[in-house]
């Protein structure tokens, strides 16, 4: 009890408007998460009342000597803000500021504690919003969905929680406050793009206190399907032919019929029959373009075998669709004591396979097992049902998530794909890391949590809080017994030449050029839209740009890039990544290192890439709107904020110098003289064609612009820049004009992106010209977490702390 109140005061001289509990009563509400029935109980919990009290407390946490956990809303599913070796919650609840919505922009500052729905309700009269959608959005934090790098039913189409953190501010154990990136989504003056590691860190690198998100124009009109099937095979074909429509669905929704039977057995009953799978689908997008593509997406169904399809546009009967995949998960929760979600990612031909382990082992072991998940991706969600109180049954649960792993690993899977490790799964992550892969994954929590004080236990079993034995702090958590796996192929084995036309991923030598992997995708019905340069390698575009005009659509490289063989200094090569299209399974480094520049210290480099392609939805024609510059730039700011932004693969404004004779490879129509011209690209079929260029006649027309248009066979190819500038949306189009008035080159503006490609007129001096456009704009887009790069010059030597982090991982890198 002394200690208790020693601690209690401590806390106190910090949290001075906040909250300290530390009442038993009051400590039982923290001791789980929602998997609920491992329960770790902690020696206080502190709410502070703003970021400052956050801070306060976490760069006092080194002299309390106890472990420090981090906690949002507490919905994760994999035993997370927990105290696993007992000390002290913090809980971010109070932190629940929207400090500023950027429409023109496309971000929004926020604290950590925001709720996701209180951030949507708040953008909805901007018009724009912020696609992650966990079902636990009604209560779960932004802090907890960037530590978990959560998912949700939409991913399919946006992606994840990491393709939408622009920026993060943190707080350090050794009490320095750090932002990474910003509005910008850059590094700012850090050379490493550090937030690439902080997202999906699980609360074990730092403490969040607020963030910087990408936004998307809302959708005009969105279409939901239900669709009933009799067997899985049907729902499969179902579900291959819907991931390659060019309706590009955003969400694809699968429950088995254990799952529909539970929904159907309740008071949340919804008339369907009990013996099928259930799909759920949805496309959105500008009224006149999904209107036009109900019936091809209701015909497929039908013709994969579906006995009832059922669709709506209105919002109430659009609910009523969504109803029974929705009430899934609460269900659960009221029908049986504990259950357990597990969260794994395979390749969807293995979904049969799998399913049929899930069904085995649970009927083997007579406990209930309901399946219902993001079939699009391949993310599955195996629920358990079991009482935790009843002898041998969580033992039972967990040897069967023990064999469903190993199986998920050896079909080319992963762990996770959006509920994290937790203290849930790190018994299974020698199953992916070992020996050099998990030496480079334990090398992170070393720069800025060596001692492990951060929330222990979690991700990696090893990362314990305690003295030098290994001995723990003396709360009541436990690591449990761990589990001996016989060596698995996705732990040493490396990726191989491979091309997956169910979930569309590929593996390609780094040294690949654009006609290397279109001449294998082509004929297959896929592309890759991030190309810069028909003639150099991958390896060779990724150094001078992490951007292509595809990035408008798909964003950057390291969102497109699944996994990749990398070389290290020592000549060894590991596997770093996945092969499936989705994964929050350790420590971000694969993003890290594509987005590291090459010259900074030396990591390594690629030798293979993991593609993630898209559908070849038909032709690709790019529309070039000239005019009155003034005109043009209008013309760019009105499109970003329509539902349309999403459907064009490219969106770009070619900036040409005065002097310019358009011979730098930069691609621009021959049939226009004018200095400023927005280009537009499209790849859609051919009876969507009319309905985008009726559009942009529209666009053309209210600018007083002319518009040609032209038939490729792919995205505009511009070459690899010489230089690129990286800032926010709105003030990308002017940063070019301003580039390519004042020095002897031409710009490409990337406008979703903030992007500005520049080319030199004259290479010959190329490095003092890149330092005269650098040293003019540096400041400005540091100043909004931007950064730029050039293949022509190195960046400045970094500074301290940095040098430090990078030294320190380096190190781990190069070690023989």
């Amino acid at each position: 009890m002394a200690a208790r109140t020693a601690l209690e005061t401590q806390l106190l001289h910090w949290i001075r408007r906040g909250r300290v509990l530390t009442a038993p009563a009051q400590l039982a509400g923290y001791d789980a998460d929602a998997l609920g029935y491992k329960r770790y109980r902690p020696d206080a919990v502190v709410i502070p009342a703003d970021c400052e009290e956050l801070e306060a407390v976490v760069s006092g946490a080194r002299k309390l000597d106890i472990p420090i956990t981090i906690r949002g809303a507490g919905t994760s599913l994999s035993g997370g803000p927990v105290a696993a070796q007992g000390g002290v919650i913090v809980h971010t609840s109070a932190l629940r500021k929207i400090r500023h919505v950027s429409r023109e922009g496309f971000w929004c500052e926020i604290e950590c504690g925001v709720a996701l729905n209180q951030l949507d309700i708040a953008l909805q009269t901007h018009g724009l919003f912020y696609p992650p959608d966990p079902s636990s959005g009604p209560v779960c934090t932004l802090g907890g969905n960037v530590a978990m790098n959560a998912g949700g039913a939409h991913c399919f189409r946006y992606g994840v929680t990491s393709n939408y953190v622009l920026g993060v501010e943190a707080v350090m154990l050794d009490g320095s406050l750090h932002r990474f990136g910003g509005p910008a989504g850059g590094n700012g003056e850090w050379h490493a793009d550090w937030k690439r590691l902080m997202v999906g860190s699980e609360g074990t690198l730092a403490a969040f206190t607020r963030f910087w998100l990408r936004l998307l124009p809302r959708p005009e009109k969105a279409w939901t399907f239900r669709a009933t099937f009799g067997n899985l095979r049907s729902a499969e074909r179902a579900i291959h032919a819907l991931s390659v429509h060019a309706s590009y669905p955003v969400a694809i929704e699968l429950m088995d019929p254990r799952c529909v039977a539970m929904v159907e057995n309740s008071p949340m009953a919804v008339g369907l029959p009990q013996d099928i799978f259930l799909l759920v689908t949805e496309i959105e997008g500008p009224a006149e373009l999904v209107d036009h593509r109900v019936q091809a997406v209701a015909s497929l169904l039908t013709e994969a075998g579906s006995g009832d399809v059922q669709y709506s546009d209105d919002p109430t009967q659009r609910a009523k669709l969504w109803k029974a995949r929705k009430v899934a998960g609460g269900l659960m929760g009221q029908i049986s004591a504990d259950f357990l979600v597990q969260d794994a990612v395979i390749p969807k031909s293995a979904l049969a396979d799998i399913l049929q382990l899930v069904y085995d082992e649970a009927d083997a072991a007579g406990l209930p097992t309901v399946n219902v998940f993001h079939a699009g991706d391949g993310n599955l969600h195996p629920n358990f049902l079991f009482d935790s109180r009843q002898p041998g049954e969580l033992e039972k649960v967990e040897a069967i998530s023990k064999r469903l792993m190993q199986r998920v690993v050896e079909v080319g899977g992963t762990l996770s794909g959006e509920h994290g490790i937790g203290n849930d799964k790190t018994a299974y992550m020698p199953l992916i890391f070992r020996g050099d892969t998990l030496r480079l994954q334990l090398a992170v929590p070393a720069i800025f949590n060596p001692r492990h004080q951060l929330n222990p236990l979690k991700v990696f079993a090893s990362r314990r809080f305690g003295d030098h034995n290994g001995n723990g702090h003396n709360g009541n958590g436990h690591s449990g017994t761990p589990h001996r796996f016989p060596e698995a192929a996705n732990a040493s084995g490396l990726f191989r030449p491979f091309f997956d036309p169910i979930d569309g991923v590929m593996c390609v030598p780094a040294e690949s050029t654009a006609e290397d992997i279109h001449n294998t995708c082509q004929p297959r019905g896929f592309r890759f839209p991030l190309i810069l340069d028909r003639h150099r390698t991958l390896r060779e575009q990724l150094s001078a740009s992490q951007y292509a005009p595809g990035s408008s659509r798909f964003g950057p490289y390291c969102d497109n890039i699944t996994g990749m063989n990398w070389r290290l200094p020592n000549g060894r090569i590991v596997r770093i990544g996945e092969r499936v299209v989705k994964s929050t399974t350790g420590y971000d480094l694969l993003r890290f290192l594509l987005h590291l520049p090459t010259n900074t210290v030396s990591f390594g480099e690629p030798v293979d890439f993991v593609l993630r392609l898209r559908p070849d939805s038909g032709r690709q024609r790019i529309a070039v709107l000239a005019g009155q510059d003034d005109a043009v730039s209008q013309a760019a700011h009105a499109l970003l904020p329509t539902s349309w932004m999403n459907w064009f693969d490219a969106v770009d404004v070619i900036a040409r110098n005065p002097a310019s004779s358009n011979k730098n490879g930069c691609s621009f129509s021959n049939s226009l003289s004018t200095r400023l011209a927005l280009r537009v690209s499209v790849n859609s079929p051919e009876e969507d064609w009319p309905r985008f260029e009726c559009w942009l006649n529209a666009l053309s027309d209210q600018f007083g612009l002319t518009m040609i248009v032209e038939t490729h066979d792919r995205l505009p190819v511009d070459g690899c820049p010489d230089f690129v500038l990286k800032t926010t949306p709105d003030r990308v189009v002017a940063l070019a004009r301003e580039v390519a008035e004042q020095y002897a080159a031409d710009c490409v503006a990337l406008c979703y992106c903030g992007v500005v490609h520049g080319y030199l007129m004259d290479s010959s001096d190329a490095a003092r010209q890149v330092d005269e456009v650098v040293s003019h704009v540096a400041p400005r887009i540091h100043e909004v977490g931007g950064d730029w790069r050039s293949r022509h010059v190195a960046p400045p030597e970094t500074r301290p702390p940095e040098s430090v982090w990078l030294g320190t991982l380096a190190q781990e890198f190069a070690r023989p």
